[in-house]
């Protein structure tokens, strides 16, 4: 039913795109439909395969098991390649369903390409499949599957239900400006579309960007390493498509609003996606499977040509198009000439700063492939080279994002600018003071800061202001407010945070950052139970509570897999966040090691000790070659001397250690052996009458002190409340022109006048 419901959506796109080309209108919206339903008919079915326990299906398999929750269950639609391929493929159906009725004249060309884009996606799913079942050569005759392997066990969190089916209604809205803008070259017209795609612009950047950023608090939340942002390629191939939309944005802002850019638009529309398309590429092909974390590790050989073919395609047509157009692509005149600086000229250098970090972030992504096409071993930049590009980058964007909202659209004089630019700048001066008093010193920290304060204070003012007149009119200072109070929170709470290590055992407590930390045991046991918890006191003069950090072990590959996810306590001035170093496991506090020889006996503690000899079985070198070390030992107290043999086995992971345990309960490991100088060194613990020697609970820990980390959550709920705010007044102007034009305009001068004084 599955592989059905594919074919059949593959079928109505393809005869969808071709009838919007051939103008038969009512056909193509019908088939358009029926390649609809059939993508939701795919995820029911899969959905139905999920929560049934079919785990005779390779993708059932691999993404769930009987312990799933039915939450995480029907998260694990999204969970493989398979299946986030076709969440893509469903936000492009629910656009689709919007665009054919907002669309208009333009509803031909606009939804010829858009289905064409649902074609290549029904092709990849057609190939690489949610649906196939276990290949029957893998299943031993007469085995019934009866569970699965179950989601990664850093999938096991609530961010898993939220943040992909948001992230991928961006991924999915980047196909809308594309299909306007390809329409837009195809028809020849270059100004109307521009007012229609706006809304949607801002829609797809602003839920792109909550995507991204619901992605970040689910790094900080669960991997333990403090952070929101590691500029892994999966990150930066869902950034710098960002970039591109917020280029367009403002690109599209600046055409509505002043009559320019109509050249520049049709091709920003179409590069975000095309980006896009590209970062799959790069993330879902195995390209980058060795040097990303979250890559997947290949697809198959007809889903990749598809992609490759899609990828192609989506850079060589609208590229081609606007190449063939781009002289006869002639900008509306402006309404008013400017003088001096002006908004428009801040918006434009800011438009090309955009567009300039996104392509440096792409090389920069694709670098591991330049290597190897380049006959070098594949290498990956480091963070330092993103950090080091972007500190200079954000401090100039800072400056325009300050600078613009002061400025008027006809320009003014540089005096009259910095007036209106006083107040904010009397703030950044303050910050700064402040900082420097708190022992600020790192001197980019330090101005990078001062400018995104700028930018805020700047913004903030400018909101005031137009919020008295009119709420509408405020979005855009208000998503600039959030976007630079969310950067100013990483950047403060990654750039002045403090590190303590921390190790506790059952007897030993420890301090760090004020407090005294004292282990306190676990909830339950961490072989058995997922929601097991490791208890840690934490005090001072001030306040005690106790700290949380999550640890068990995961059996599903037979040996046991320690998850460990962190634990913060949150505050309006820092998070204290808590994670592990390693794993949690028993160990002495001091072992007793001896290195025993055949020559003579050795004394160690209360025992003495002689080698006998070696004993070995195996081949030397492979898995299952084994080699024991047969030692007497003797202790006062004992009847008669004991002889045991601890060993070493060689597996294809490494080598196990196999430890003997002696007649009073003290237990003996090799630590290294030579046959040739005819000696072993053992390693004795649980020793009667040495405690020092007993196990152990040891819990590894590293804290951080994290200031400001409320910045990072405040910001982008300011930035959505803005586009949200910014969407709702321009689909309300373009309802408005709207009702002016009864037909779609033609490429003239006066389409572009109405435009420009609807909007």
């Amino acid at each position: 039913m599955g592989y059905a419901f594919v074919w059949i959506g593959f079928v109505g796109a393809a005869l969808s795109a071709l009838l919007y080309w051939r103008n038969q209108v009512k056909l193509a919206r019908l088939t358009f439909i029926v390649s609809v339903i059939a993508a939701f008919g795919a995820e029911a079915v899969l959905q139905y395969l999920l929560h049934t326990g079919r785990y005779d299906i390779l993708y059932v398999f691999s993404f769930s098991d009987r312990s799933l929750s039915l939450w995480f269950k029907t998260a694990g639609a999204w969970a493989g390649q398979e299946g986030s391929f076709l969440l893509w493929l469903l936000w492009i159906c629910v656009y689709g369903l919007i665009l054919i009725r907002t669309t208009g004249g333009y509803e031909r060309h606009v939804m010829g390409v858009y289905s064409l884009i649902m074609l290549f996606l029904f092709g990849i799913l057609a190939y690489q499949s949610p649906f196939d079942p276990i290949p029957s050569d893998k299943i031993p005759p007469g085995m019934r599957i009866t569970d699965g392997q179950g989601l990664n066990p850093s999938l096991e969190n609530i961010w898993m239900t939220i943040h992909p089916p948001i992230i991928f209604a961006g991924f999915g809205g980047l196909a809308v400006p594309f299909a306007w803008g390809v329409a837009s070259l195809i028809r020849g017209e270059y100004s109307e579309w521009a007012a229609r795609c706006r809304p949607w612009a801002i829609y797809v950047t602003t839920v792109l960007g909550f995507g991204l950023t619901l992605g970040g608090f689910w790094a900080y939340e669960t991997l333990g390493w403090g952070g929101f942002w590691a500029w892994d390629p999966v990150e930066n191939c869902s950034y710098f498509p960002w970039l591109g939309m917020a280029a367009l944005l403002h690109g599209l802002m600046l055409q509505v609003s002043r009559g320019v850019m109509a050249r520049w638009n049709p091709f920003l529309a179409a590069l975000p996606f095309s980006m896009f398309v590209y970062g799959t590429y790069l993330t879902r092909s195995g390209a980058l499977a060795d040097v990303s974390v979250h890559s997947f590790d290949g697809m198959g050989k007809s889903a990749l040509w598809i992609l490759i073919v899609m990828m192609g395609l989506g850079v060589a047509a609208p590229l081609g198009l606007w190449l063939w157009r781009f002289r006869s692509i002639s900008n509306p005149k402006p309404l008013d000439a400017t003088s001096g600086p002006s908004r428009q000229s801040m918006v434009t250098a800011g438009l090309a700063l955009l567009l300039i970090s996104a392509w440096v972030t792409l090389i920069a992504t694709s670098y591991p492939l330049i290597t190897v096409w380049l006959g070098r071993e594949k290498q990956t930049l480091p963070i330092e080279f993103y950090h080091d590009f972007h500190a200079p980058w954000m401090i100039v964007t800072a400056i325009l994002m300050a600078a613009a909202p002061a400025a008027i659209w006809r320009g003014m004089t540089a005096d009259d600018l910095l007036k209106r630019l006083l107040a904010p700048w009397w703030v950044t001066i303050a910050f700064t003071l402040v900082a420097i008093l708190l022992g600020v010193r790192n001197v980019w920290i330090l101005m990078v800061a001062a400018m995104l304060v700028f930018a805020f204070a700047s913004n903030a003012k400018s909101l005031f202001q137009r919020g008295k007149r009119t709420l509408g009119s405020v979005g855009g200072f208000l998503t600039h407010a959030g976007l630079t109070t969310t950067v100013l929170g990483l950047l403060i709470s990654n750039g002045y945070e403090k590190k303590e290590e921390v190790i506790l055992n059952e007897t030993a407590s420890a301090k760090a950052h004020g407090y005294d930390w004292r282990f306190m045991g676990m909830t339950s046991d961490p072989d058995e139970d997922k929601s097991n918890r490791v208890r840690i006191q934490v005090k001072n003069d001030r306040e005690s509570f106790i700290a949380e950090p999550k640890y068990y072990n995961d059996w599903k590959s037979g040996e046991p897999r320690p998850v460990l996810w962190p634990w913060i306590k949150r505050g309006l001035t820092h998070d204290l966040y808590v994670s592990f170093l390693s794993r949690p496991e028993p160990q002495p506090e001091a072992a007793l090691d001896a290195t025993i020889t055949t020559d003579k006996s050795v004394e160690a503690g209360p025992y003495k000790m002689k080698l006998r000899k070696f004993t070995s079985e195996g081949q030397m070198g492979q898995p299952g070659f084994r080699v024991g070390a047969q030692i007497e030992i003797e202790s006062e107290g004992w009847d008669r001397p004991a002889l045991v043999e601890p060993s070493v086995v060689t597996t294809e992971e490494g080598q196990q250690r196999f430890p003997s345990v002696f007649p009073d309960g003290a237990v003996g490991v090799i630590v290294s052996l030579s046959v040739d100088q005819k000696q072993v060194v053992l390693r004795m613990i649980n020793i009667p009458d040495r405690p020092e020697t007993h196990l152990q609970q040891f819990i590894p820990l590293q804290v951080f002190y994290k200031p400001l980390t409320i910045l990072v959550w405040i910001g982008p709920g300011l930035t959505v409340l803005g586009g949200l705010l910014a969407m709702r007044r321009r689909s309300k102007d373009l309802k408005h022109l709207l009702k002016k034009l009864s037909a779609p305009s033609e490429p003239a001068k006066a389409d572009a006048e109405r435009v420009e004084s609807a909007v």
